[in-house]
């Protein structure tokens, strides 16, 4: 049993010695419980930057690193690393990343160290067996973004040990937090700036392998990323952490990577005392890392080959909220669609309704007209149709037989003849154009049928239809006219109510509507030619349109800043910067240049607010806004 005993403490004491925790002597003395196996860390990525990863960890790792760096995975990812150790100890690491649209980012990470073939020898080194020693972690993290560029996260973890000889195993829980603050500054000595904060075990796993019982140390590290842009196509990330445990001094980490066009990338990194160096490579979802270097601080193991692989699988987060804008955009189609349709149905229901009551009544033009409103909507409704037919049928025969009466008792027989040729070709004239809703046209014909016809019931009610529905139809024109006024469609507004003033051109108050309309659109037209010769630098010639558009309109605050930035354009007033603001305008220029055409036009409209005509600073702007607004078209 004692040799037994000498062979679970030289298999634990090798184990934090491959970890990197303790150094060996350390280990035998009972301190190997003071630090987690699991300080090997995880990403072939992050151990080619010597461990400084804390306020970069953008990866599955960052379950293990940094949980707040989660929310910056952009897309469901997986991603595995396998890293031999020594005297055949192995190193493995999965790890799952879920973004979600709103919730936050959830991730889930398993990692293990094993050790098998440990030999077993009793009192006599007579080799009795063979056994195994695991240490693995489960990790449950979830991170979200918070205001003021502020992003969180937690990992929920369970330590497991197991040493199958002596049938021993024992877990423990714990949990980690992470912090990470990315400001959006616009000094170029301070963009692209991240600032990592980890909490390792702020609650401390407890194992039990044996007799003693092992707090695992709490552990803090911070960590400072700077991203530097290189050429149009280049980024350059440098990278510091320090890391302090309880029971070791502090640690300094640092690394570099240069990356181009995330499609390879070099790294090296300081790892306390030893040099690290790594490489890595994508290809479509695939990207695969590599690092190379020592897991002992004391060099008392050569150095190792590490490699990691990951899965970029699906969409990004941004195209998921670009595909669920869209899905939301067709939702509203459809919905206007079907509400569109249900209009219809309803219209044809209570238009058909309404004409067989008149039909009932004989009312017959009125009941006929109905009727015709109802195909215009639905030509294939046979009930409509019929219906329809019968009316007309009706109508003409009290029509003809109103004439017939009429020649009956006129003396001069073929003069009547004459007017019951003329009164039925007005009559089929007015019907025509009642159903094209050319009302006034139609209104034309009845009248003249009623002068040859006088107080004939069925040319009277024709008249009288016809008027209501020309009523109808001005009401109809002038609330749609309204609608596209309210969606700034001025023009078409204006072109709907010049037809309905076409339709009732007595009326003052629809009079005043279009006039107040049409100045509107004569704003708009003046502003559009004045915006286009703006941009071609015309600004004389901008200013006196914009000056146009404001006698229109004079309360148009708008207006009044269009010819502000005019007048800027002219130079008016130039004025001469100063040092300070001379220094911002070279920061917006290098923005500019580094295709960062947004930022760039955040500080140079800062500095018109200053200098409102310096013509030097208006270019820039107009510069900048017309390279983003080409971006957006393409």
């Amino acid at each position: 049993m004692k040799h037994r005993a000498k062979t679970l403490i030289f298999a634990l004491a090798m184990l934090v010695v491959l970890a990197g925790a303790v150094p060996p002597i350390q280990a035998q003395e009972g301190s190997a419980g003071t630090t987690s196996l699991m300080n090997i860390g995880a990403s072939a990525r992050a151990l080619g930057l010597g461990r400084a990863y804390v306020a970069l960890a953008d990866d599955p790792a960052a379950v293990f690193w940094n949980p707040a760096g989660l929310e910056f995975v952009p897309r469901l990812t997986i991603s595995l690393l396998h890293a031999p150790l020594y005297e055949g100890a192995v190193y493995d690491f999965l790890g799952f990343v879920y973004p979600t649209l709103q919730f936050g980012t959830v991730g889930v990470g398993y990692a293990r160290i094993g050790v098998g073939d440990i030999p077993v020898v009793n009192q006599f080194n007579v080799q009795e067996g063979v056994s195994r020693f695991e240490y693995s972690e489960l990790y449950i993290s979830y991170a979200k973004k918070l205001p003021f560029n502020l992003t969180t996260g937690i990992t929920f973890k369970i330590d497991r040990q197991e040493f199958t000889f002596l049938n021993l195993v024992t877990s423990g829980i714990g949990l980690d937090l992470g912090l990470m603050y990315k400001p959006r500054w616009d000094n170029r000595f301070l963009r692209d700036l991240s600032i990592g904060f980890h909490y390792q075990n702020l609650l401390k796993p407890e194992l039990k392998l044996g007799v003693e019982r092992e707090v695992l140390p709490a552990q803090f590290r911070l960590g400072i990323l700077k991203a530097f842009p290189v050429g149009l196509s280049g980024r350059v990330n440098v990278l510091l952490d320090f890391s302090k445990s309880e029971f070791e001094p502090m640690r300094v980490h640092m690394g570099t990577e240069y990356n181009f066009r995330d499609l390879g990338t070099i790294r090296v990194g300081f790892d306390r005392n030893n040099l690290a160096f790594g490489a890595g490579v994508r290809y479509s979802f695939v990207q695969i890392d590599y690092s190379f270097g020592n897991l002992s601080y004391q060099g008392d193991w050569p150095p190792t080959h590490r490699f990691s692989i990951t899965f970029n699988l699906g969409k990004t987060r941004e195209e998921l909220i670009r595909l669920a804008e869209e899905e939301r955009r067709r939702r509203e189609k459809e919905l206007v669609e079907r509400t569109k349709e249900e209009e219809r149905q309803r219209f044809i229901a209570e238009h058909l309704a309404k004409g067989k009551e008149l039909f009932e009544q004989q009312k017959y033009f009125d009941a006929a007209t109905e009727f015709q409103m109802v195909i215009s909507e639905d030509p294939f409704n046979k009930t409509a149709k019929i219906m329809l037919d019968s009316a007309n049928t009706l109508i003409q025969r009290e029509l003809q037989a109103r004439q017939e009466q009429l020649i009956a008792q006129a003396v001069d027989k073929e003069l009547a003849k004459e007017n019951k040729r003329f009164v039925e070709l007005q009559f089929e004239k007015g019907q025509l154009y009642l159903q094209q809703k050319r009302f006034n046209e139609a209104l034309i014909a009845f009248n003249l049928a009623l002068e040859r016809s006088p107080d004939d019931p069925i040319i009277l009610q024709a008249i009288q239809t016809t008027k209501r529905r020309l009523n109808q139809e001005v009401r109809r024109l002038v609330t749609q006219a309204r609608r596209e006024f309210q969606n700034r469609n001025l023009s078409e507004a204006l072109r709907i109510l010049s037809e309905a003033l076409v339709l009732s051109p007595d009326d003052p108050q629809l009079k005043r509507e279009v006039d107040a309309l049409a100045n509107r659109v004569k704003v708009q037209q003046y502003v559009q030619q004045a915006l286009q010769l703006y941009d071609q630098g015309r600004y004389q010639e901008a200013l006196a349109l914009f000056q146009e558009a404001l006698n229109l309109d004079p309360a148009n605050e708008v207006l009044r800043q269009y010819m502000e930035r005019a007048r800027r354009g002219l130079g008016e007033g130039e004025e001469e910067l100063d040092p300070q603001a001379e220094k911002q305008y070279i920061v917006g220029t290098e923005l500019f240049l580094t295709g960062r055409y947004q930022e760039a036009l955040e500080v140079w409209r800062e500095l018109a607010r200053k200098y409102p005509y310096n013509q030097k600073i208006q270019e820039a702007i107009k510069k900048a806004e017309d390279l983003l607004k080409r971006t957006k078209e393409n």
